[in-house]
């Protein structure tokens, strides 16, 4: 596929003024934002911005691996419902006011083992953030995680899968493949068509010991493990598959710091998506480039 990657730069301070938006969104959802998860990432952000103008970091090795550990977490997740909150703010809020309820309800840092239903609700509602970027009209209350309207190409059920074990890729999208078929054959239309759409963030390899010099070289540090993660795992992608079912989508987030010799001081969030096209259709190419490549602004 062609790379047209742009790559942005946002000062920390806009990023905050961004979230604090977010903020005040969910207050005027009912959701008190003091009260869950979101308030903590404030903070988070808010001290690291204090500690970087006073260049005050802590001194002690642990108290500072603490707060890293927990800045990380915050950085991914204000990027993340930055996007949803600019795909949702014009939409009637009965559409997804249950997936933000559940959303909130999560725990600070994301688990890679049990149960993390917020982060599930999360990622559906980042797909269909996707969507309406791209230009489309989705639905999250119907029976399959995310319906689209495609307009003249018909309807698109997607199945959304957060993969959390590599042991458990497989049965994923088996899963989902099997409830597509399963939507389709229900379908009002032949215009049916189907997509899976996996998070596979907790399955790349660990980079932070990397240190990219530029926005660029993050993009690149990233789509190398997740070109390698789909080429090695083609056969359990495809479990399932039937000729209704585009593909699979496979939606993946990084954070990586800027060596000392970078041209800017800071550190970098990275959003990439590979497909894995089951047949060759003009309707999941076209697909795949409206997806991606979708900034916060």
């Amino acid at each position: 596929m062609e790379n047209n990657t742009k790559n942005y730069i946002h000062k920390f301070e806009e990023l905050l003024a961004m979230y604090e938006e977010v903020c005040h969104w969910f207050d005027e959802l009912g959701f008190s934002y003091t009260r869950h998860r979101y308030g903590v990432y404030k903070k988070h952000l808010e001290s690291f911005l204090r500690m970087a103008e006073e260049k005050s970091f802590p001194k002690d090795k642990e108290e500072l691996l603490t707060f890293k550990t927990g800045f990380d977490s915050a950085y991914i997740e204000v990027h993340e419902i930055i996007r949803i909150y600019n795909a949702l703010r014009n939409i009637e809020s009965s559409e997804f006011l249950e997936q933000i309820k559940k959303v909130t309800s999560g725990r600070e840092i994301r688990q890679k083992e049990g149960d993390d239903q917020a982060r599930d609700f999360l990622f559906e509602l980042s797909v269909a953030s996707r969507f309406i970027k791209a230009g489309y009209s989705v639905s999250l209350t119907s029976v399959c995680d995310v319906v689209v309207d495609l307009g003249k190409d018909g309807i698109l059920f997607v199945e959304c899968k957060r993969i959390k074990s590599h042991s458990k890729i497989a049965t994923n999208v088996k899963k989902a493949n099997k409830q597509l078929t399963k939507r389709i054959k229900a379908g009002k239309t032949s215009k049916v068509r189907g997509l899976v759409a996996i998070n596979i963030t907790d399955l790349l390899p660990y980079t932070l010991d990397l240190q990219p010099d530029s926005a660029a070289s993050v993009t690149y540090i990233h789509r190398g493990v997740s070109n390698e993660f789909t080429s090695e795992n083609l056969t359990s992608l495809a479990v399932g598959m039937n000729r209704k079912c585009l593909g699979v989508m496979c939606e993946s987030s990084k954070m990586q710091y800027f060596s000392k010799d970078a041209d800017i001081a800071g550190f970098s969030c990275s959003r990439h998506t590979d497909y894995v096209p089951y047949f060759a259709t003009p309707l999941f190419k076209k697909l795949s480039k409206l997806l991606s490549n979708q900034d916060i602004k």
